[in-house]
């Protein structure tokens, strides 16, 4: 009798063992939401949980008060592609397009006004260090900064001329660069002078990404790249796969996704390791990321939008 209570209790530990290692991670399964545009989107930014906007061809501009439950279409003026989102604060925000244009908004995107920029390259980036300073960078290796929330921007030297298509300022000062061909660049003050680092690898970097002093630059190919010196150095790190890689966020110090080709993955060590996340990509690619309140969005070919929301 004692026998079979032990042999009863070992099956149902199994039962349940198994049941619980083939559910999908709640933190990790992305499911479909409608973006309302079948327009590619190429950057996406939430300012909290409720409040996101998506950018991308043909001058879109989609915004979400209900956390992406719906998304309503705001005029842009232009129909040149928008790249890029970034707010600072809930009124103003700044997108970056085709030919170097700069779109502002102080009213929350009610309004958007066309700034200078001074480049006619195709901008791809943006992102503040504060309400203030912001750097934001694209092709033929423009970088341009601004000292007063995106109203004027001044054009750096980055001794380059590759597409540099992601950056982040780790304060007003700190702020790295990724290019084409493998390229780093980093700055200490200010993006006075932009100072070139060894990666070790000669793919197309697309995105950066940090949380305190470890950071995260994915290329195509599905090559990754870590750091925890504020990106004095770099380490290859496995992805598992060799989609291309186009956006990359930490959610905390933790968890960080990336996303690209039909793929996101998911790490939960800091970028350390990663692993194929539940997701509907449906072979689209998947070009923009957003995090916020423990809460993402990642969207890209034909409007597709997926969210996961724990």
């Amino acid at each position: 009798m004692k026998n079979s209570i032990i042999l009863l209790l070992l099956f149902l530990l199994s039962i349940f063992t198994f049941c619980k290692s083939d559910e999908p991670d709640p933190a990790t399964e992305w499911l479909s939401q409608s973006s309302g545009t079948s327009k590619v989107i190429l950057g996406a930014h939430f300012v909290d949980a409720s409040n996101g906007y998506l950018v991308g061809t043909d001058g879109t501009i989609r915004v979400t008060s209900d956390g992406g439950g719906t998304w309503i279409s705001q005029p842009s003026g232009t129909s040149d592609f928008l790249r890029d989102a970034y707010f600072s604060d809930a009124s103003t925000g700044v997108i970056v397009g085709e030919s170097g244009l700069i779109l502002r908004t102080t009213n929350g995107g009610i309004n958007w006004t066309a700034q200078t920029s001074g480049t006619t390259e195709h901008l791809v980036h943006v992102h503040f260090a504060n309400n203030a300073v912001g750097i934001a960078v694209g092709q033929g290796g423009v970088i341009l900064k601004t000292i007063n929330g995106g109203a004027t921007w001044t054009q750096q030297v980055s001794n380059t001329i590759v597409e540099i298509p992601g950056v982040y300022m780790i304060s007003e000062n700190v702020a790295i660069a990724v290019g084409f061909g493998g390229r780093i660049l980093k700055t200490e003050d200010g993006g006075a002078n932009w100072v070139s680092k060894t990666s070790g690898i000669s793919n197309d970097f697309r995105s950066i990404h940090f949380f305190d002093n470890t950071g995260i630059a994915v290329s195509v190919g599905g090559k990754i790249l870590r750091t925890t010196d504020s990106g004095q150095s770099w380490v290859s790190v496995t992805s598992g796969v060799s989609n291309d890689l186009y956006s990359v966020q930490f959610a905390d110090a933790d968890r960080v996704f990336t996303v690209g080709t039909a793929k996101i993955l998911t790490s939960t060590d800091g970028g350390t390791t990663w692993a194929t996340s539940t997701s509907p990509t449906f072979g689209s690619d998947l070009y923009a990321l957003s995090l916020k309140d423990g809460k993402g969005w990642a969207a890209g070919q034909n409007g597709l939008l997926l969210t996961y929301q724990p």
